[in-house]
């Protein structure tokens, strides 16, 4: 197992554990499809936008592979680990979703750089969500690397 495959399932695995310790209920991981989320980078100064390529490379860790910028000479590779869980309490009538969103910067092969994120949702009734959209700031924040998750109805 690569070193950064090792790093991912250690994390996830960490961040489970205190999960469902808060919560004293079941987690349930949202099954992603890869047409459910979209990826954009963009320089924090706005000189640039990029559309994204990703595909669910390791089902079981939740990785996938997003290539930016293809087929042009600012072309951008990351690694991006993203697990979503929702819990929901139907007789208190409550949802939460977790959002586990990590990226390892895959353009600077000497030094591993890596970005990560937990996220906590809680609400007051059971959800209907519309749309998730998390920025991860990458390359010393000149930059962001966005997710946008668009659940199947």
């Amino acid at each position: 197992m690569t070193t950064l495959k090792s790093l991912s399932l250690i994390l996830s695995i960490c961040f489970s554990f205190s999960a469902l310790a808060l919560t004293h209920s079941p987690l349930r991981a949202k099954e992603i499809r890869e047409d459910d989320i979209t990826f954009r980078y963009t320089s924090s100064d706005g000189t640039f936008d990029l559309s994204c390529a990703h595909v669910f490379d390791e089902p079981k860790l939740n990785d996938w592979d997003v290539w930016c910028g293809k087929g042009t000479k600012l072309l951008r590779q990351f690694r991006v680990h993203l697990l979503i869980r929702e819990l929901e309490n139907r007789a208190a009538q409550k949802s939460a979703y977790e959002v586990l969103y990590w990226v390892i910067d895959r353009n600077q092969p000497s030094a591993k750089m890596f970005s990560s994120t937990s996220t906590w949702l809680q609400f007051n009734n059971l959800s209907d969500l519309q749309v998730m959209s998390f920025s991860q700031g990458i390359e010393n924040d000149y930059a962001y690397l966005t997710v946008q998750y668009k659940p199947r109805r």
